[in-house]
């Protein structure tokens, strides 16, 4: 269900962007859609089970989400970040 529903997010998050464009807005758009990260939300699966997540696969660091978002904060007014993916290097899904 989370892949469907992410996909979800990334195609409203076009269909905003391209009505902004339509209305002839400089209001700019970014998709973020990050792998596996650090943070507490593994927590809802319990102790056990977020150990072995983390123990298993490669993560990747909040602050490493940060500054991707810093990054495209800074582009320039004439460039447009549509989507960034971020993932840690060997992430299997």
């Amino acid at each position: 269900m989370y892949h469907a529903s992410k996909h979800a997010v990334t195609v409203l998050t076009e269909g905003l962007r391209r009505e902004l464009v339509q209305l002839g807005s400089k209001i700019k758009v970014t998709s973020v859609s990050p792998g596996v990260v650090v943070t507490e939300f593994l927590n809802l699966y319990g102790e056990e089970r977020k150990n072995r997540l983390y123990a298993e696969n490669p993560t990747l660091q909040s602050k490493d989400i940060a500054d991707a978002v810093v990054y495209t904060l800074g582009t320039p007014p004439h460039v447009q970040i549509h989507e960034i993916i971020i993932k840690p290097v060997g992430e299997k899904f």
